[in-house]
């Protein structure tokens, strides 16, 4: 059994317009996709966000730190949680992220190891796309003799 973080501290049914007090604008007059995309997802109360949608914030580093509540109970679930790019996509992006976004959340930064541990005994059929963004070898080419 794995030690899980049950204290949020946002209330997801919010949006992060709500959370923040910042009008993230209208999508329509976004210059791109993503950006149209991550203002749609500000515009959602987080409990309704999808793991795709949830993928774009984290890979834009935006929502932070009400987003980690959102997807610290996924990840404890599935540290290979598929953010929409790939397995694994979601934990990649909070180990390569910025110190800063663990400020307001150390009890996750805490955890992080664990969770990286979880997914890095996954099979590799299962973890491939988490260990080459991170630039580690496979476990079939480790010789540990």
């Amino acid at each position: 059994m794995y030690a899980r973080v049950v204290q949020s501290h946002t209330d997801l049914s919010l949006t992060l317009e709500e959370l923040t007090g910042v009008d993230a604008g209208d999508p329509d007059d976004a210059p791109t996709y993503m950006v149209a995309s991550i203002i749609r997802s500000w515009k959602k109360p987080l409990n309704q966000l999808s793991d795709e949608e949830i993928g774009r914030l984290i890979v834009q580093h935006d929502g932070y730190p009400h987003v980690l509540d959102l997807v610290w109970p996924k990840l404890e679930s599935d540290p290979l949680l598929d953010g929409g790019y790939y397995r694994g996509d979601v934990l990649s992006n909070l180990i390569r992220g910025n110190a800063a976004i663990w400020t307001d959340r150390p009890e996750y930064k805490a955890r992080l190891g664990a969770l990286y541990r979880r997914a890095l005994d996954r099979p590799d059929d299962e973890n491939r796309a988490f260990r080459d963004t991170l630039q580690l070898p496979g476990s079939d080419s480790l010789h540990l003799d």
